[in-house]
């Protein structure tokens, strides 16, 4: 099995190839802003290169859908759906809230993934790992900056691109038992790690895949 991971959602135009969660091969480039239109191509090309593979050795492709930044986003949708078809793979579009709660470690807490949409409008889910078994608890995908304070904080991590804004605003009212990581990131490295059983409404596979939705948060 071996799988093209994607993941243009931000600056980092960042790919993998992963065998089940093995990841055999990655590289990113970040410069500072989205140049997703000119580097991802010849970044897949180099990746199959240096894994001595091809297009037609893939088995799926995985995309992050975001939320994100819609043009980023977008580029890499683009790819994504256009590599399956041409390889005749199943390509997964994965939610940027998966690649977080199946990558950070919040065994004794809850995580919250808030990201940043336009207009202070935000997406938030809320999760809880038991026993190594993430559920989702909670989640709103258009939530206003006003409403946030409504969202039940305690004993959580707090990630996500909202982060600077929730700060501004609410910096005052944390909750001492919740903690703000500003420093975690996700890469395409993440996707190899979600569980495609996980609920279907944060993991999508029917061709053409699309942006999770039409909010976009500014890089």
């Amino acid at each position: 099995m071996l799988s093209l991971n994607i993941e243009t959602s931000q600056n980092i135009t960042s790919v993998s190839l992963s065998s089940l969660d093995k990841i055999l091969s990655s590289l990113e480039i970040d410069d500072g802003k989205p140049n997703h239109c000119e580097l991802l191509a010849p970044l897949i090309e180099e990746l199959l290169r240096k894994n001595s593979s091809t297009i037609n050795d893939l088995t799926q492709i995985r995309i992050n859908i975001g939320p994100g930044n819609l043009s980023s986003l977008r580029v890499g949708i683009s790819a994504a759906n256009i590599f399956a078809s041409f390889a005749k793979v199943p390509v997964y579009g994965i939610s940027s809230f998966l690649l977080y709660a199946f990558n950070y470690e919040y065994s004794n807490k809850n995580l919250i993934t808030l990201f940043d949409l336009k207009n202070d409008n935000f997406a938030y889910a809320k999760f809880i790992k038991e026993n190594s078994k993430i559920s989702l608890i909670e989640s709103d995908f258009n939530i206003n900056l006003n409403r946030i304070e409504l969202i039940d904080m305690n004993n959580s991590i707090i990630v996500g691109t909202g982060l600077k804004k929730y700060k501004k605003k609410y910096q005052n009212n944390s909750t001492p038992t919740s903690f703000l990581d500003e420093d975690f990131k996700i890469t395409s490295e993440s996707l190899a790690n979600v569980d495609l059983d996980f609920q279907e409404n944060l993991i999508f596979n029917k061709m053409p895949l699309v942006p999770f939705n039409s909010y976009s948060f500014g890089s």
